[in-house]
């Protein structure tokens, strides 16, 4: 089941860029892969947009799955830039983690082994590998809720314990859920250039959106962050570069600039 539902992303300067004046905003049941490097702040990104969808209305629900961090510290940082979930998560879980660091932390744990670690039960059911946890806990979260939006935080966790196959199946299948049910924004989190470019390749191809967010510099050896888009789904968006910047209030973008 198509839709031609544009969905406002809160950040206007992002909604201009990506479908002008006429349609601002991103396609709902969009699947977004988000190659960010390390330090970029690319997980504030996708964290903004779901805050604002959230806050907006135009989700009903958000559905974080968190492979790289304890949904404390996200609040926690979240909360640096105005971004309070807190409100969210408590009152009727709007906003929803699954900690499956800690599940990780186990599994991993378990391999090198590790007795026990300080927060961790070893002998529960979240001790199990990071594909086991997307499949047996989040999926069939989200199939419960017609308007849900997700995050994966992040997919390279997924991919240091299992093969790419594997984990390409996983997209997949979120993939056709979404496009079966519902609607929402859904983001994967990639770390760039962890992987190799193999890897970042099949991951874009299964994507409906690429984003990169890496650091470029500029003059006087001082050092940007640009964000692009590599690929674009129902649009005709060219490839084109745009500094970001980071403040209080969270990401927004600058002037365009070919690439």
């Amino acid at each position: 089941m198509e839709t031609n539902k544009i969905l406002r992303t809160g950040v206007k300067s992002l909604d201009l860029f990506l479908g002008g004046e006429d349609n601002p905003g991103l396609p709902d049941k969009s699947v977004i892969l988000v190659l960010g490097e390390p330090g970029t702040k690319f997980e504030l990104f996708a964290q903004q947009i779901l805050f604002s969808t959230l806050k907006s209305k135009a989700t009903e629900k958000v559905v974080y799955l968190s492979y790289d961090g304890r949904p404390h510290e996200i609040i926690e940082e979240m909360g640096i830039y105005d971004f309070n979930i807190q409100p969210f998560v408590v009152a009727g879980e709007k906003w929803q983690f699954m900690d499956a660091f800690t599940a990780r932390i186990a599994a991993e744990g378990a391999v090198i082994g590790l007795q026990s670690l300080p927060g961790v039960d070893f002998g529960s059911d979240y001790a199990q590998d990071s594909l086991r946890y997307f499949s047996r806990v989040f999926v069939p979260t989200i199939i419960e809720y017609d308007n849900v939006s997700t995050c994966i935080h992040t997919i390279s966790s997924m991919i240091r314990s299992n093969s790419m196959e594997s984990v390409s199946i996983a997209i997949e299948t979120l993939k056709h859920i979404v496009r079966q049910r519902g609607s929402g924004i859904h983001f994967i989190l990639m770390v760039k250039n962890l992987h190799g470019s193999s890897i970042e390749v099949l991951a874009s191809h299964l994507a409906d959106f690429v984003f990169d967010i890496s650091f470029g510099r500029v003059g006087g050896g001082k050092i940007s962050i640009n964000f692009s888009v590599q690929k674009s789904w129902k649009s005709t968006l060219l490839p084109i570069s745009v500094p970001m910047t980071i403040d209080k209030k969270g990401i927004r973008l600058e002037t365009t600039v070919r690439i």
